[in-house]
């Protein structure tokens, strides 16, 4: 037998007295929408799961929420610590996978509110991308981050310079500022540099036209697009999205805007507070 708590169903004076002393090296915990496979000995000491759980679920509607998706996944993700995985320090799929030295990141509730949990939700963001918009492979490892910096604001109230030292706002500007004196080419566009171009564009405008855009990109059947369509097609979208032409702003960052979408946008009115007008 093994260590097993069921958000809902369980019962916590059963955990306390019996399930988490089952002998079994690994327990798992089970909210609505998750599934947290960690040894036991992590969880032991833990006198009632519920709290952590109801983490969880808070977090997992806040993935749900980003994403325009139902609140509870169609399928529960799993995330699983184990001595040896078979890439990185942490990798996305199906399961999760994260090594033994994480496992506070996603099992000790008062580290995961005090000092976040990047990595786990980085992961969960990776699940969430979709082929029509990520541009790979400048954005594989960047917009998965927009999950871990929603999470951590929306959710633990832990603001993005925080969460992740390289969010820090002097480290931002550098990097802007390095990228842009490199003559700002999709050659150097990638990982936190081009989570900035997401990021900057979430600052103009929050999250609810991201919201909106991943809505309206699951009712497009696949296009087809090489990286400058999509480019183009995400220019277009958020632009009549937020009704600003975005045009001269994604062309700061180098991407390839084509003239008849540029002129096009030309018709919405300038986004005045433009942050990439202070690089040029």
């Amino acid at each position: 037998m093994a260590p097993f708590f069921r958000l809902g169903e369980s019962s916590v004076s059963q955990w306390r007295s019996s399930a988490r002393h089952c002998p079994a090296p690994w327990a798992e915990l089970e909210a609505d929408s998750v599934i947290l496979t960690v040894p036991s000995d992590s969880v032991c000491s833990l006198d009632d799961p519920t709290p952590l759980l109801s983490l969880w679920n808070r977090i997992t509607k806040g993935v749900a929420k980003l994403a325009a998706t139902a609140p509870r996944f169609p399928r529960q993700e799993r995330i699983v610590a184990d001595v040896q995985i078979s890439a990185g320090w942490m990798h996305s799929g199906y399961p999760i996978m994260i090594h033994l030295k994480s496992v506070k990141e996603i099992a000790d509730l008062q580290h995961m509110k005090e000092a976040g949990m990047w990595g786990p939700i980085h992961e969960m963001g990776h699940n969430q991308q979709r082929e029509l918009w990520d541009i790979r492979p400048h954005t594989t490892e960047a917009t998965c981050n927009l999950w871990s910096v929603y999470i951590h604001e929306e959710v633990l109230g832990i603001p993005r310079h925080k969460a992740h030292e390289e969010l820090r706002p002097h480290t931002r500007k550098n990097r802007i500022k390095d990228y842009v004196r490199k003559g700002a080419t999709l050659e150097h566009w990638h990982v936190w540099t081009a989570l900035e171009t997401y990021l900057q564009l979430q600052e103009g405008f929050g999250w609810k036209p991201y919201m909106q855009l991943f809505s309206d990109y699951q009712e497009m059947s696949g296009t087809g697009l090489d990286n400058k369509g999509k480019m183009n097609l995400w220019a277009e979208r958020f632009s009549l999205q937020v009704k600003r032409n975005l045009a001269p702003f994604f062309r700061a960052w180098g991407w390839p805007i084509e003239e008849p979408l540029a002129a096009k946008l030309a018709a919405l009115p300038a986004w005045e507070e433009n942050p990439m007008s202070s690089y040029a």
